[in-house]
């Protein structure tokens, strides 16, 4: 593995952040309310990744759809993380890599539901979630291969739910 670089979140203009011309990931209207719905709720927690090009220009590695989302609910600075560190190749493919990874699996439906119980006060239905909208539901979801929390569950290098190590 390689060494973790250090990040530094920065507050940059909003005004300064140029779109990746090669971002393929779409960004439908409906997905960038429900991103500026997000962000309505629980502010900018999420900083977008960008890379200073050889003009010196700020442009978003990932993060797009939050930028379309503050630009219209008219957020002036934005945190940043730089990741100037990566070359053209590894930029190219974190973006993409960045998009595929969160389309990968679904929720635990049962969690989920619990989770979703807990939540009396906010209309998650503004964020896209719905309960009968088949990409939450995990297909390969197989109960049994999952733990109980509890006491006797090691948990420093492994997944209390899944046993997932690293």
């Amino acid at each position: 593995m390689k060494q973790q670089a250090e990040l530094k979140v920065v507050m940059v203009p909003t005004d300064d952040l140029v779109m990746y011309e090669g971002n393929a990931k779409l960004h439908p209207h409906e997905q960038v309310d429900q991103i500026a719905a997000s962000i309505e709720e629980f502010n900018f927690a999420d900083p977008i990744a960008a890379w200073h090009n050889d003009d010196g220009e700020s442009i978003i590695i990932e993060g797009h759809g939050r930028l379309m989302a503050a630009r219209k609910l008219g957020i002036e600075k934005l945190p940043v993380i730089y990741l100037d560190y990566l070359s053209d190749e590894q930029r190219r493919a974190y973006t993409i890599a960045h998009n595929a990874t969160n389309l990968s699996s679904g929720f635990d439906m049962e969690v989920l539901s619990v989770e979703l119980d807990g939540i009396m006060n906010i209309d998650m239905e503004q964020f896209g979630v719905e309960i009968t909208e088949p990409s939450l539901v995990d297909e390969d979801f197989a109960p049994d291969e999952f733990k109980e929390y509890g006491e006797d569950i090691d948990t420093t290098n492994k997944c209390p739910r899944c046993g997932y190590e690293w």
